[in-house]
C-alpha cells in the first residue's frame, strides 16, 4: 500500500463542464479543467475547451456561460484524451462530487474503447458532508464558507482551483483527527454502462438545473406504485442501474430512485 505525504503529494485536482446531466443520456465534456501541485505547490494548469458534438443543454449553458458557438471550433475529446491520461497518471485525483465528474471521464473515454482507472481519488464534497454541518455542500457555498474567491459563472479553472482552496482548507482544520492522507483516499469503480444510451425526460433534466421540484409517479421493487414530490440533485450510475438521487419530501431524507421505474414526471409550476 502507498503512503502518501500530504506535503509533497502530487495532486490533480479536476472540474470538468459538461453539455448536461449525464453520459448516460448522451451528454458529454465540454471543458476540461485540471491543477497539478506537489504538496500546496501548483506545478501546471490547464484549461481547455471539448468540441462535444452535440448542443448544450439550456440548464448547463446558464450555468457555465458558454455557447455552442465557442465549442464547435474546440479539439474532441479524442485529440486531449491522451494528456488528460498522463496528467492524472500517479496523482491522487480531487474532484467536488467525484461521482458526477468521473462517471463523465469514464464514459468519453469508453467512446474511445479505452479504461481509465483511479486508484488514488479524493471527492471534497464527500469529506465536507462527512466532518461539516453546512446549509449547502455546493463548491460554491463552500468555498464562501472557507472565504476563498469563487467566479459566480462555473468555468471548469475555477472549479479545479476552487476544490484545490477547500482540500487544503479542510485537510489543515482536520490535522486535529492525526489521519493520515490515506485516510481520506478511495477509489474509483466504473459503473455498469448500458449498451444503448437512455433518454432523460427533458423536464427531469431542467428541473434538476433549476432546482424545481417534481411530482413524480414512481413503481417499487415490489410493483406498488406510489405518488410524490421530489428535489432532485443528480443523475448517477451504480453497478447495476441509472439511478435519480433526490430529496424525497414524502420521507423527508435523500433517496434514490431508479431511472426506469418513474413512469411519469410533472414539474413545478
Amino acid at each position: 500500500m502507498i503512503m502518501f505525504d500530504i506535503s509533497n503529494a502530487r495532486f490533480a485536482f479536476l472540474d470538468l463542464e459538461t453539455t448536461g446531466l449525464s453520459p448516460w443520456f448522451g451528454d458529454r465534456v465540454c471543458e476540461v479543467g485540471i491543477v497539478i501541485s506537489e504538496g500546496k505547490r501548483i506545478k501546471q494548469q490547464y484549461q481547455g475547451l471539448v468540441n462535444p458534438e452535440r448542443p448544450l443543454s439550456p440548464g448547463a449553458a446558464s450555468t457555465n456561460g458558454l455557447s455552442d458557438d465557442d465549442l464547435k471550433s474546440a479539439p474532441l475529446f479524442a485529440d486531449v484524451a491522451s494528456d488528460v491520461m498522463e496528467w492524472l497518471r500517479g496523482a491522487v485525483v480531487v474532484c467536488h462530487n467525484a461521482k458526477f465528474d468521473l462517471q463523465f471521464l469514464d464514459s468519453e473515454f469508453k467512446r474511445l474503447g479505452r479504461e481509465i482507472q483511479i486508484p488514488n481519488l479524493i471527492d471534497t464534497l464527500l469529506m465536507a458532508r462527512q466532518y461539516y454541518d453546512l446549509p449547502s455542500y455546493s463548491l460554491i457555498h463552500i468555498a464562501e464558507g472557507f472565504q476563498l474567491p469563487m467566479t459566480i459563472k462555473h468555468r471548469a479553472l475555477d472549479g479545479a482551483l476552487a476544490a484545490r482552496g477547500i482540500f487544503f482548507a479542510m485537510m489543515e482544520q482536520m490535522k486535529q483527527f492525526n489521519k493520515p492522507l490515506d485516510a481520506y483516499i478511495g477509489i474509483y469503480n466504473s459503473p455498469a454502462w448500458p449498451d444503448e444510451g437512455i433518454q432523460l425526460p427533458t423536464e427531469l433534466g431542467e428541473a434538476i438545473y433549476s432546482n424545481k421540484r417534481l411530482f413524480i409517479h414512481y413503481v417499487n421493487a415490489e410493483g406498488k406504485e406510489t405518488e410524490r414530490w421530489i428535489t432532485p440533485r443528480q443523475v448517477m450510475g451504480l453497478k447495476d442501474y441509472v439511478y435519480l438521487q433526490a430529496y424525497c419530501h414524502l420521507r423527508n431524507e435523500e433517496r434514490n430512485f431508479r431511472l426506469d421505474r418513474i413512469i411519469e414526471v410533472k414539474v413545478e409550476e
